[in-house]
């Protein structure tokens, strides 16, 4: 296969759509400010159409997004706070506006993807990724393909347990002290007061901070046991921050597993900072122009 692909990473604030070649490089790309579903879709699709030699699209979107391929709505956006994108059709209108077949996939999904199949998760059959910005967001892939139910998944609103201490209500709307609502980078800034990129190396901080993520860790652990869970994100990123959750995980732990005795191999950086979600849909392109 030796045609380019299409790859559109749909974000609430900017896409980014670029065309590549099978190998994954770009060969052209633009970034467009997400403003209405009519005018953005219609300039993606105006962009990729620019390039008749594409095959495939595949698309990484932001959500809630429909994924039971059985339900009429799928790929479209459920309820968003987002104005004007609830019930946006994303994956129809681009399939049908470029003229190829296409996919979507969650952001997260993507990202996980791409990060076992090219990232710092290569070589490994399982991984799971996370993402710490705005908000939080985690997915698993495995075998290279995202693992997904019926419903696109949040692991960011899992319940935790509070840390002995911390009287920080939470900021989620929904759940007020999920994992989202208590360690994202907006509830780092209010909790501190402070932007997180100004709070330094805080012990007080950062250890907070690692202890409720290793929390995600444990659930991963037990729930998927992937090789190996990947950390992105502005916030997930942090230098320090993996060997921090890494400590926090093996005291998480307590001791109960089989595999895990080595924390450094079970949490790590991811590696394709913020090209993991295109290079995700890129690779979904892909497949779709193999089948």
């Amino acid at each position: 296969m030796d045609r380019l692909l299409g790859a559109v990473e749909a974000g609430g604030t900017k896409f980014r759509v670029a065309v590549v070649d099978p190998d994954l490089t770009i060969v052209d790309q633009i970034r467009l400010p997400t403003t209405s579903p009519e005018e953005t879709l219609a300039a993606v699709a105006a962009f990729l159409g620019d390039h008749p030699g594409v095959a495939a699209l595949g698309i990484a979107s932001f959500g809630p997004l429909v994924v039971d391929p059985a339900s009429p709505r799928y790929g479209s956006i459920a309820r968003t706070p987002k104005p004007g994108w609830t019930g946006a059709e994303i994956l129809r209108r681009l399939a049908d506006g470029v003229g190829v077949p296409a996919d979507i996939l969650t952001d997260v999904e993507a990202a996980a993807v791409a990060e076992q199949q090219v990232g710092a998760g290569r070589g490994r059959r399982s991984v799971g990724y996370v993402t710490v910005g705005t908000g939080v967001g985690a997915a698993l892939a495995v075998d290279g393909v995202a693992h997904r139910g019926r419903e696109h998944t949040e692991l960011g609103h899992i319940p935790i347990r509070r840390v002995d201490g911390d009287a920080y209500p939470g900021r989620c709307p929904f759940h007020h002290d999920c994992l989202e609502g208590m360690a994202c980078g907006p509830a780092i800034a209010e909790r501190w007061d402070s932007d997180p990129a100004l709070l330094g190396d805080r012990d007080d901080v950062w250890d907070l901070e690692a202890a409720y993520l290793a929390q995600l860790v444990r659930v991963f652990a037990y729930g998927f046991g992937p090789d190996v869970v990947l950390f992105g994100g502005g916030v997930g990123t942090r230098p320090d921050l993996v060997p921090r959750i890494r400590r926090a995980v093996a005291a998480d732990l307590g001791g109960y597993t089989v595999s895990y005795d080595d924390t450094d191999e079970l949490v790590a950086a991811a590696g394709l900072g913020e090209d993991a979600g295109l290079v995700g849909a890129a690779i979904l392109a892909r497949s779709i122009a193999e089948r």
